[in-house]
């Protein structure tokens, strides 16, 4: 049976990469420090602890969630423009579009009695048939430790190959056992979902996914963060989020380039382009999709 691989957080992005393509799925070990995860819990944890219960099977009777986190922590705007993560991105998803986005940030909290959450693609938010090529890369990172006990996500190491139907058994999944500051990373076609918390306290887990830039992001990014709230994010966080073209003619507003938005005293452009895009548009590996046309 395949296994969920762990680096150390000195890999490079080309290892990361390369196993993605293999087996789907990566731990990194200790990404982010200690002193670090306790200025995320401490922006972050009031929000949670007002959020209420999940209401259906999938989003749990046991769990709490909070989205929106760009405007609610200073050290999640840092992860999510984190250079090994963005690179891996680059790696995975660069050659299927000219920029990638910041997908949905999540945070969610497994109580102690959760149920085991349906397993599932992320992909399936988009009508692709797997196997497809990555549409989306997640980074879900251990706020708190996740064991097997407490409900670390059962991951499918290698279903991101299999056929469109097929479904893991249970001895086809594997715990994401993590610690605290480490980080999961999987892509589209990966079966995956939280194992049940059958311990005595919560597990945490901050969800920052990424997509192709020509697709439609899972959170409107840009209402969350309007201009006047994005000025205030770094530049690369800008155009992660939404304030930039997707491609040539994707994305832009009455002035040109929507990043102007964000900018001071920038005249207008009208541009709908830029010369980058199109000097990339060739590069990028064209998808095929002929099975929406057979009898």
């Amino acid at each position: 049976m395949a296994k969920i691989r762990t680096f150390e957080s000195t890999v490079d992005a080309s290892t990361v990469a390369t196993e993605l393509a293999r087996n789907g799925c990566v731990i990194i070990r200790g990404h982010r420090s200690e002193g670090h995860m306790d200025k995320l819990r401490g922006e972050l944890q009031p929000y949670l602890d007002t959020a209420p219960m999940g209401k259906t099977d999938f989003a749990g009777h046991r769990s709490r969630r909070r989205n929106n986190l760009l405007a609610k922590s200073e050290a999640c705007r840092e992860m999510a423009i984190d250079p090994l993560i963005l690179d891996v991105c680059g790696r995975v998803m660069g050659p299927y579009c000219h920029r990638f986005r910041l997908h949905v940030t999540s945070l969610i909290e497994l109580l102690p009695g959760e149920h085991p959450q349906q397993l599932h693609r992320d992909g399936d938010i988009y009508p692709f048939r797997h196997p497809a090529p990555p549409v989306t890369l997640a980074s879900f990172w251990a706020y708190s430790d996740f064991t097997e006990e407490n409900g670390a996500t059962l991951v499918a190491p290698g279903s991101h190959l299999w056929e469109h139907e097929r479904v893991p058994d249970s001895c086809e999944l594997e715990h994401a056992a993590m610690s605290r500051g480490s980080v999961l990373l999987y892509t589209s076609g990966v079966w995956h979902g939280s194992a049940a918390n059958q311990s005595n306290s919560a597990r945490t887990g901050m969800a920052l996914h990424y997509n192709l830039g020509w697709l439609r992001q899972e959170e409107n990014q840009v209402l969350s963060a309007p201009p006047e709230l994005a000025k205030t994010y770094p530049e690369r966080l800008q155009r992660l989020i939404g304030y930039d073209f997707g491609g040539p003619y994707l994305g832009f507003v009455e002035q040109g380039n929507p990043h102007l938005l964000v900018e001071d005293g920038t005249p207008q452009s009208f541009d709908r382009t830029d010369s980058t895009l199109e000097q990339n548009r060739e590069k990028l590996v064209p998808l095929r999709f002929g099975d929406l046309y057979q009898k």
